[in-house]
């Protein structure tokens, strides 16, 4: 059975789904579908007008209660609720964790969907191809200090193997495209760092060693959703390029990012599809349009048109040369 703030949930959403299909809904019906009492049900009309700010207000000619003028609570409400626990239910199958908890939790967020949709919850599945789980001993060190908001010494090696010691304040654990990142501010080079946790060799806590305050939760945002990809900045760089082909239908439909812009062009008679984003780090995106292979071009600005084009060479000689 579901109760509690779960259980509200699911009447709203099915106070929402009715006005939104029926034009509105009576009191009668929401009772007989969750076996309430009139006073519970108006309590949840009281709340979604309070707390949600939903303009519902009742009609006493229809005698239901309908919306006074256009509102959206949850757009697509049953769908993405089904989306979420698949996501959850995948996370914790893949880590082992499918057990009594973690059934609670998945059927805590079924209590958000209507009845009528609950069967569905198994036959949505979702997959990850790339699920770089943390060492939780390091995941945990990290948790620690930023509690106590104590520096940390840290061990790391980089991308190319290079190591290096460093003091970090600890600010933010970001999980990227399946890869657990840490957003700290590096005493060293006194500013904001992005790094790999699976990089990551030793880690220890400075007991008594405070963080001072240096950002807000707003900077500290700006900072991780500035630009395309995990290698982040507060400067960034607006990337053109377009893609052809097989390539248009699979990048029409991605959000890279959130200020990202796309239109159609014709380009010697061809259909192509122009997109600008911005950058903090030109050799991620570069990463990721080279994935379409020649069904990409860049366009913008002349310093990642550069980088691309060394790139491709550098991989014909590479060719050339195993030949």
């Amino acid at each position: 059975m579901y109760t509690g703030r779960m259980s509200q949930i699911e009447r709203i959403v099915f106070i929402n789904r009715t006005i939104e299909e029926d034009g509105g809904v009576k009191t009668g019906r929401i009772m007989g579908e969750f076996s309430l009492s009139r006073r519970q049900v108006l309590r949840d009309i009281d709340f979604m007008r309070d707390q949600l700010k939903a303009p519902i207000a009742y009609d006493p000619e229809k005698r239901w209660y309908g919306y006074t003028e256009s509102f959206t609570l949850f757009s697509n409400s049953n769908e993405r609720m089904l989306v979420l626990n698949a996501i959850f239910r995948s996370l914790a199958q893949s880590q082992g964790l499918m057990g009594a908890l973690t059934e609670m939790i998945s059927e805590g967020i079924d209590s958000g969907v209507e009845k009528s949709y609950r069967s569905l919850s198994d036959k949505i599945v979702f997959i990850t191809p790339v699920q770089d789980w943390p060492d939780y001993e390091i995941f945990n060190k990290i948790c620690a200090a930023m509690k106590s908001g104590e520096r940390m010494t840290m061990h790391y090696k980089n991308a190319v193997g290079e190591l290096s010691r460093r003091h970090i304040e600890p600010l933010r654990l970001i999980n990227y495209s399946g890869r657990w990142y840490l957003v700290s501010y590096d005493l060293q080079h006194k500013e904001l760092r992005t790094f790999h946790l699976s990089r990551i060799i030793e880690l220890a806590q400075i007991v008594g060693d405070k963080m001072k305050v240096r950002y807000n939760d707003a900077e500290l945002d700006a900072f991780i959703h500035s630009g395309y990809g995990i290698f982040m900045g507060d400067r960034v760089t607006y990337v053109t390029f377009r893609v052809y082909g097989w390539a248009i239908n699979t990048l029409a439909t991605q959000t890279w990012h959130a200020k990202q812009k796309q239109r159609m062009v014709k380009e010697e008679g061809c259909d192509a599809l122009e997109v600008t984003l911005p950058v903090a780090n030109l050799q991620e995106i570069l990463s990721a349009l080279l994935f379409f292979g020649a069904q990409a071009r860049p366009l913008d600005p002349p310093e990642f048109v550069a980088l691309y084009k060394q790139s491709v060479e550098a991989m014909y000689n590479r060719i050339q040369i195993s030949n």
